[in-house]
């Protein structure tokens, strides 16, 4: 016997049907307002707080102060030099150095470094900011860390002590320059640069054309001014190695831009002694005539960056006079004191 099936064309199928009330929308809404003015309060509270806090951070400086030992009154400076040497570095070193000569409790200075070297100007500006130091009859100490060459050994050639570890690169006394030219970048373009000079300035484009490749005039101006470089380089060991090498032409010898261990700078002078900053420290407590003291160690570093340096730069795109400026910032003769 088969099922029955109701085929009736009179029947339908049940609907259902979902309606939302006016109330209920206008619940939704209201909602949803509330929820945005809540984002936005909360961004513009974040925005603020984000503002204040790097402002705060600002204001404070570029330079950081640490206690290293909580002893007594008297203190010893430690002065963190690491990294590349640049005008930013040069600014900071001229803060730190600042603050010591203001805090009237300072009696010696740890000249911590930790570089390869870098900017000819920049490196000349720090050594001089530790004249300053010297020239206030502070005993300085050099403490080299992993490297100090170059740049980072000129900075610190003038201290009264120098202290590197068993690993510490040192040395690589002379001047090096990177040279960018564009020309056959440009041509592969189809881009022709005309360069007009005025008539009573025949030697502007020497060694200052960025569009073409440089000939043996442009490269015999550069040498000139890394010479000229090397000489100062050169005077700065001298006058600050005397005390040990008493020849100059023996530092001549030394300073042909080799770079040495630790054992092979204290065979040749360059260095006083083979230790760790607790050594230099213990040093600089001697020469201060502090060791019955128990001073106080205080750190001076750069002071890291804010949320702008966090979230890094701006991403607004450069401008074609920036791009200008990038291009022939890059093609100048940079001339570096640099491990390389």
């Amino acid at each position: 016997m088969e099922p029955s099936t109701n085929n009736s064309p009179t029947e339908r199928p049940a609907t259902i049907r979902v309606l939302a009330t006016s109330g209920g929308f206008r619940t939704f809404v209201a909602f949803f307002a509330a929820m945005l003015l809540f984002v936005v309060v909360f961004l513009i509270g974040v925005g603020t707080g984000v503002t204040g806090f790097a402002a705060a951070i600002e204001d404070k400086g570029s330079v950081s102060e640490s206690t290293m030992y909580k002893g007594n009154t008297s203190s010893i400076a430690v002065l963190d030099i690491s990294g590349g040497i640049n005008g930013s570095t040069s600014s900071y070193a001229t803060a730190a150095v600042n603050k010591i000569l203001d805090n009237k409790h300072i009696k010696a200075v740890v000249l911590r470094v930790d570089s390869p070297g870098g900017g000819v100007t920049a490196s000349d500006e720090i050594w001089n900011e530790v004249q300053r130091l010297k020239k206030a009859q502070l005993p300085v100490i050099a403490s080299y860390g992993g490297v100090a060459a170059s740049g980072g050994y000129y900075i610190s050639c003038g201290s009264d002590y120098i202290m590197a570890q068993e690993t510490t690169i040192t040395g690589s006394i002379g001047v090096i320059a990177n040279i960018m030219t564009f020309q056959e970048t440009l041509e592969k373009l189809g881009i022709k640069p005309i360069t007009l000079i005025a008539k009573d300035s025949p030697q502007k484009s020497v060694a200052n054309d960025v569009y073409r490749n440089w000939t043996v005039k442009d490269k015999q101006k550069v040498t000139g001014f890394l010479d000229a470089a090397y000489s100062v380089f050169l005077k700065r060991v001298q006058e600050g190695r005397s005390h040990v090498i008493k020849d100059p032409k023996t530092i001549e010898g030394i300073a042909n831009g080799s770079a040495y261990t630790s054992e092979e700078a204290l065979e040749n002078g360059l260095i006083d002694g083979i230790g760790y900053l607790s050594d230099a420290i213990s040093i600089a407590v001697k020469q201060s005539n502090l060791q019955n003291a128990d001073p106080t160690i205080l750190r001076y570093s750069p002071r890291k960056g804010g949320f702008g340096s966090m979230f890094g730069a701006s991403s607004t795109p450069p401008t074609t006079e920036q791009l200008k400026t990038l291009l022939h910032e890059l093609s100048s003769p940079d001339l570096q004191y640099l491990f390389n």
